[in-house]
């Protein structure tokens, strides 16, 4: 068992970000997926709804832990089409409006750019996007390959920032599915003491089915879900919470949008992963969020312990994300030292 090289680590961040998956349309990063995991894993194969599940090998007659991932992104579909080559659109997932004027996007393979009006013809109000306002300009000539429906994502691109600082479109949650791959690297052939299972979900922008398609097949133990998070370090954020990139990994206790849409951490898996980390000398931090949520409230419906390991980032959900390299290197080797131990009793009462 090896570290993860971080210069292998950036390719393979830059090849997973380049590669479509609008939630619903996740088949070319499934493939692509499930492709990397095949020569470390038991078995790999995609199920009905496009979740790439991966036994890995070495397991022993112990417990049952599955790690996830979501493979799916936000973007939009296409609402209309006009002969100029303009596109309206439907938002899929929560996209980040105020980041979109001006950013380059693909539909399908065609090359496109989110309008914007000129700052010379500025009016009032124009500070504040709306969903109605957005449209995307692709060439004339490329209308005939464009349907109705198509799906629209952020055009490819990579920053390295300096020694640790990497951005990207979709590191939420690419970021997680090369967690997967790395972990499945790292623990390759090495004897475990429990049945650990990679799984990549679908729809966890929109729906969550897929996590909960998949758990529900797997039926494991304890569940934990690698997925990118907030970070309070920038001058918008400064005061709003204690998590900044380059600090580790954050273990989450509670999540929470509107309504029932909440989750929280199975309390004794969460103090085992604090645990570890601490006897392992891996940094981590923690958080409780309002306005986020995560495939991980489908374990808890199936009444599966779960908790959820944060990958910061910066600029959540825009064309171009950022986190820091030493966070996800973090979050692979405490998934490593925590696979690598007995599972505690997780039974409360």
């Amino acid at each position: 068992m090896t570290g993860t090289d971080p210069t292998r680590l950036i390719s393979l961040l830059e090849a997973l970000t380049a590669i479509p998956g609008l939630a619903g349309h996740e088949d070319a990063i499934a493939h692509a997926l499930a492709e990397r995991l095949a020569p470390l894993a038991a078995d790999v194969h995609l199920d009905a709804l496009g979740n790439v599940i991966a036994p890995l090998r070495g397991a022993s007659d112990g417990p049952r832990v599955a790690v996830l991932a979501h493979m799916d992104t936000v973007g939009f579909a296409v609402k209309s089409v006009s002969a100029e080559g303009l596109l309206r659109l439907v938002p899929v997932g929560g996209v980040n409006l105020k980041a979109l004027p001006g950013a380059a996007v693909r539909v399908g393979e065609v090359p496109g750019v989110i309008g914007v009006r000129s700052q010379h013809q500025a009016r009032p109000g124009d500070e504040t996007v709306r969903e109605d306002d957005l449209y995307v300009q692709v060439a004339p000539e490329a209308v005939a390959q464009i349907s109705v429906t198509a799906p629209v994502t952020y055009a490819p691109h990579s920053l390295r920032l300096g020694e640790g600082l990497f951005a990207a479109p979709y590191l939420d949650d690419r970021a997680g599915c090369a967690a997967l791959v790395a972990l499945a690297e790292r623990l390759a052939d090495v004897p475990l003491p429990c049945q650990v299972t990679l799984i990549g979900t679908v729809q966890e922008e929109t729906t969550c089915a897929g996590a909960l398609s998949a758990l529900r097949a797997v039926a494991p133990d304890a569940a934990l879900f690698v997925d990118g998070t907030l970070s309070y370090d920038t001058p918008e954020t400064r005061g709003q919470g204690m998590v900044t990139l380059g600090g580790g990994p954050v273990l989450t206790s509670f999540l929470y949008v509107s309504g029932l849409n909440g989750w929280h951490a199975h309390p004794g898996l969460r103090a085992h992963l604090l645990r570890v980390a601490a006897e392992a000398g891996i940094p981590a931090q923690q958080d409780a969020i309002r306005g986020l949520i995560s495939d991980a409230r489908t374990a808890t419906w199936l009444g599966i312990p779960s908790a959820v390991i944060g990958l910061p980032l910066r600029s959540k959900h825009a064309p171009l994300e950022m986190m820091h390299l030493d966070d996800l290197i973090a979050a692979v080797d405490l998934l490593a030292a925590v696979l690598l131990r007995p599972l505690p009793a997780l039974i409360r009462g």
